[in-house]
C-alpha cells in the first residue's frame, strides 16, 4: 500500500514538474527560459568541428564574399566622396570582374530601389550597373518588404535594374534583441510568398523555378527543401486567407553558422568563407579567375555600421590560435551579407537546426524529473540532489552529442548517432529536474517526515535507533491492525525477585530490577528483536517484525544463552556490593510460529505487539521450566527454524501447556556449539541422551539407571531427576502401549 501511494505521489510531481517546466519554457521570453537556451546553442554552434576552421579555405563551399572597404568610395586625390548609396560604378566594375571569372551567380546585397540622376551625370552609374546585370544574366537583387494597410508587401527593386535582373530576394530578416540567431526562407507578400535573398540565390545556382517552389508551399501549407526538419518552413493559413492582421511576414529557420565571421583583410582573423576586398576583385578575378569560376558570389558590405550584427561567435575566442592568430583577439561583427551566406550554406549543404519536436521534449523532461524525483523518494534528498546535478550534466552532455551528430570524448569520436545539428534542449529539462527535486524533497520532508517521525517516537523504546531508521522507510507498518507473520517470541521471568523483594529496600529493589532489565533489553536489540512489553520483572521480546530477519529464530536462541551468562554476571557483582544477596535465575521459553503482529490500540494510544496462539505457547514455556528445573526451554518449531548445529539442546518432552490440546516437543537449550559446559555437565547429558533412547522403548528399568547415572555425573541436573522420578511411576503403575509419552500441564 505504502510503495503504491509513493508511486501515485512521485507519479503526480514528477507530472507536475514536466507541466509547469514546459509552460515556463513556453513562456520563455518571460522567464529567461528563452535566453539561456539561446546562450546554450551558441555555445554548441561555437564547440562542434563544424562550427570552426583554423585556417582559411579549408572548408569547401561553393559560397564566396566580395566586401565592400573603404578603398571602393575614396577618391585617391580628394578623399572620402560618399559612403551612401554605395557607388554604382564601382558595384558595375565589380559584377563585370566576377561574371566574366565564370561565376555561377552573383548575388548583390544592394537596394537598388531608386535611380540616382545628379550621380549618374558624375559617373554614369546608373547606366554601368544596369549594363552590367544585364551582361552577366545571373544577377539576384534584393528587395525590402514594406509594411502596408493590406499587410506587407514585397517591393520589387527599380523597374530600370529588375527588368534585366536574374531573380529578386528579400533581403528580409527577422528582428533580433541583441544577438542575430533566425534566417529567413521566404516572405509574405499581400496573400503570396516571395523568395528570401538566399533561397532565390539557392534555386538560380541549382537551377530550380523558385515559383514553383513558392506555389507548391501555399499549396501544401509548408516550403519543401532537402534536408529542412518538417517543423520548419511552415506557412500559417491565415496568410494565405488574405488577413491583413495576421501577424508576421517572414517564414524564418534558426541558421546554423557554419563558423566565425569572414574578414578579406589578410591580417585578420580566419574566417569561413573565402571573402576578398572589392577593391582587390577586378586584379584577383582577372589573373586568379578559379577563385570564383562556377561559385555563387556575393556582393555586400564590409564595413558600414548599420550593416553589421552580433552572431553566436560575438566575442567568441577559440581554444587554440590558428594561422598566426593570437587567441586573445576575439571574433567581432558579422556583416549582414554573410549571414545571408549562412542561410544559403545551409540550403546547399541540406543541413539545418532541427529543432526536438514536442514528444521528444517532453520525454526528455520527463525522464529528468523522473531521475532527481525517484531518487530522491527512494535514495534521499542526498542522493536525489546528486541525481538532479547528474541530469543536468547528462542533459548538456546529450545536448552537444546530437548537436554534433556523434557520441565524442576529448580527443575521441566514439559512435556516429546519425544527423546532425539536433537542437535539443537544456533550459526546460534542468528545470523540470530541479523542480521535481523541491517537490519530492517537500513531500518526503512534510508529508512522510510527519509519518517517520511518528514512527521514531513509537519505536524508539522498541528497537535499536538503526532499526528505528529502517522502519521509518516503511509508514505502513505502524497502521493500525497488522499482518500475520511468523516470529520467534521469547518471554523470561526473573526468579527468586518476589523472595528478594520482601527483603530489601524498595529503592534499591527498584534499582536492582531496572539494572536488570537495561541489561536484558540491551541484548535483545543488540540482536535486532523489538521488545513488546515489560510484565513486572518479565520481558517479552520477539524477532523478525517490524524488521525481517531469515535468522530470527537464531538470533532468539542467542539472546537466550547470552541473557544466561548476563545473569550470572549481574548475580556476581551484586554479590561484590551486597555479601549476603540471594542469586536470582532467569526462566526464558521460546516458540516459533505466525501470529498476527501489528498496532494494537486506537488512533490515540497504541502499542506495536503481537498476539495468537504462538504467543500464547511461548508465554507458557517459560514457567514451564520449573517442572524440569531448566533455564531455558525452546520448541521444535524455533529448533527447526534455526541453525541447530550452532546450538546444544537436549530433548526434555512432549508437552501440551495448559489450555492446549496439542503437544509441543521442546528442548532445553543447553549454551551455544563448542563452548565448555560445567564440570560432569557433558557426561551428565550423554548420559541422559541413553537414557531417554531406553525410557521411548517403555524399558522403565534401564533408563532409570542410565538417569541416576547422569545425576551422578551432575548432581543439579534437573531433567535426569524428574525422569528419575517418571521412571519409578511407570513401573509401579505401566502406562499403555499407546502411550504418546505427552505431559499435559494443568498448570501456566
Amino acid at each position: 500500500m505504502r510503495k503504491y501511494r509513493r508511486l501515485v505521489a512521485l507519479s503526480l510531481i514528477v507530472v507536475s514538474a514536466v507541466v509547469l517546466a514546459a509552460a515556463l519554457d513556453a513562456a520563455g521570453g518571460l522567464t529567461g527560459l528563452r535566453a539561456f537556451e539561446d546562450f546554450t546553442l551558441d555555445l554548441r554552434q561555437q564547440t562542434t568541428p563544424e562550427s570552426f576552421q583554423a585556417g582559411r579555405g579549408e572548408r569547401a563551399s561553393e559560397v564566396v564574399l566580395v566586401l565592400f572597404d573603404e578603398y571602393s568610395v575614396m577618391d585617391t586625390l580628394d578623399g572620402w566622396d560618399w559612403i551612401s548609396p554605395f557607388p554604382r560604378a564601382p558595384l558595375a566594375e565589380l559584377i563585370d570582374a566576377v561574371s566574366l571569372a565564370g561565376a555561377r551567380t552573383i548575388g548583390v546585397d544592394v537596394y537598388v530601389d531608386r535611380l540616382f540622376p545628379g550621380l549618374n551625370e558624375i559617373d554614369r552609374g546608373d547606366e554601368l550597373l544596369r549594363e552590367s546585370i544585364a551582361r552577366a544574366g545571373n544577377v539576384i537583387l534584393v528587395t525590402p518588404v514594406e509594411q502596408t494597410d493590406s499587410g506587407p508587401v514585397m517591393t520589387p527593386p527599380h523597374r530600370y535594374f529588375a527588368e534585366v535582373a536574374a531573380g529578386v530576394g528579400s533581403a528580409e530578416l527577422p528582428s533580433s534583441f541583441e544577438t542575430f540567431r533566425d534566417g529567413t526562407l521566404a516572405v509574405r507578400s499581400g496573400s503570396g510568398l516571395e523568395p528570401s535573398f538566399a533561397l532565390a540565390l539557392y534555386a538560380h545556382a541549382r537551377g530550380l523555378a523558385v515559383d514553383s517552389m513558392l506555389r507548391d508551399a501555399i499549396q501544401t501549407g509548408r516550403l519543401s527543401l532537402p534536408g529542412l526538419p518538417s517543423s520548419v518552413g511552415r506557412i500559417p493559413p491565415e496568410w494565405l486567407e488574405g488577413d491583413a492582421e495576421a501577424e508576421g511576414s517572414i517564414v524564418p529557420s534558426r541558421i546554423r553558422y557554419v563558423g566565425p565571421p569572414s574578414v578579406a583583410d589578410a591580417e585578420g582573423p580566419p574566417g569561413t568563407f573565402q571573402a576578398s576586398a572589392s577593391g582587390t576583385v577586378p586584379d584577383l578575378a582577372a589573373f586568379l579567375p578559379d577563385l570564383f569560376r562556377g561559385k555563387i558570389v556575393l556582393l555586400g558590405t564590409g564595413f558600414h555600421e548599420q550593416d553589421r550584427f552580433r552572431t553566436p561567435f560575438y566575442s567568441y575566442v577559440p581554444q587554440a590560435a590558428g594561422a598566426g592568430r593570437p587567441p586573445s583577439q576575439p571574433y567581432g561583427w558579422m556583416y549582414g551579407v554573410e549571414i545571408h551566406a549562412n542561410v544559403l550554406q545551409n540550403m546547399l549543404d541540406g543541413e539545418y537546426v532541427r529543432p526536438t519536436g514536442w514528444g521528444g521534449r517532453l520525454a526528455l523532461l520527463l525522464v529528468v524529473a523522473a531521475l532527481a524525483g525517484g531518487v530522491t523518494f527512494w535514495r534521499g534528498t542526498a542522493w536525489g540532489a546528486a541525481a538532479a546535478l547528474l541530469g543536468a550534466l547528462l542533459t548538456v552532455v546529450f545536448a552537444w552529442w546530437a548537436w554534433a551528430g556523434l557520441v565524442y570524448v576529448p580527443g575521441a569520436e566514439l559512435l556516429a548517432l546519425g544527423g546532425r545539428f539536433r537542437w535539443v534542449p537544456v533550459g526546460a529539462p534542468i528545470v523540470s529536474g530541479i523542480l521535481s527535486y523541491v517537490g519530492s524533497v517537500a513531500y518526503v520532508a512534510v508529508v512522510e517526515g510527519r509519518d517517520k517521525r511518528h514512527i521514531k517516537r513509537a519505536f524508539s523504546k522498541y528497537v535499536t535507533p538503526e532499526i528505528v531508521d529502517e522502519i521509518a522507510e516503511d509508514p505502513a507498518a505502524l497502521r493500525l491492525g497488522g499482518q500475520k507473520r511468523s516470529l520467534t517470541i521469547l518471554f523470561s521471568d526473573l526468579y527468586g525477585f518476589t523472595t528478594l523483594s520482601e527483603r530489601m529496600d524498595p529503592e534499591d529493589l527498584l534499582s536492582l530490577l531496572n539494572e536488570y532489565l537495561a541489561e536484558m533489553t540491551q541484548i535483545v536489540l543488540d540482536e535486532g528483536g523489538t521488545l513488546d512489553k515489560y510484565i513486572g520483572d518479565a520481558v517479552m521480546a520477539f524477532w523478525n517484525a517490524p524488521k525481517a530477519y531469515p535468522d530470527h529464530a537464531d538470533r532468539a536462541m542467542r539472546a537466550a544463552v547470552t541473557m544466561q551468562r548476563r545473569m550470572y554476571d549481574l548475580n556476581r557483582r551484586w554479590r561484590g556490593t551486597n555479601p549476603g544477596h540471594l542469586d536470582l535465575s532467569v526462566r526464558i521459553g521460546i516458540h516459533t510460529g505466525e501470529v498476527v503482529v501489528g498496532n494494537l490500540g486506537g488512533a490515540e494510544r497504541f502499542a506495536y505487539s503481537a498476539i495468537g496462539d504462538s504467543v500464547n505457547l511461548a508465554a507458557r514455556l517459560e514457567p514451564a521450566n520449573k517442572t524440569y528445573d531448566t533455564l531455558t526451554m525452546v520448541s521444535h518449531a524455533t529448533l527447526s527454524a534455526a541453525d541447530a548445529s550452532r546450538f546444544r539442546v537436549r530433548e526434555l518432552d512432549y508437552v501440551a501447556v495448559k489450555g492446549k490440546t496439542e503437544p509441543a516437543k521442546v528442548y532445553e537449550l543447553v549454551g551455544e556449539a563448542g563452548v565448555p559446559l560445567a564440570l560432569g555437565k557433558e557426561e551428565a547429558l550423554r548420559r541422559y541422551d541413553l537414557g531417554m533412547a531406553e525410557y521411548k522403548g517403555h524399558r522403565w528399568s534401564a533408563a532409570k539407571a542410565l538417569f541416576q547415572s547422569a545425576l551422578e555425573a551432575y548432581r543439579d541436573d534437573g531433567p535426569s531427576r524428574i525422569y528419575v522420578q517418571r521412571c519409578d511411576d511407570n513401573m509401579a503403575e505401566p502406562p499403555p502401549p499407546d502411550w504418546d509419552f505427552v505431559v499435559r500441564r494443568k498448570e501456566k
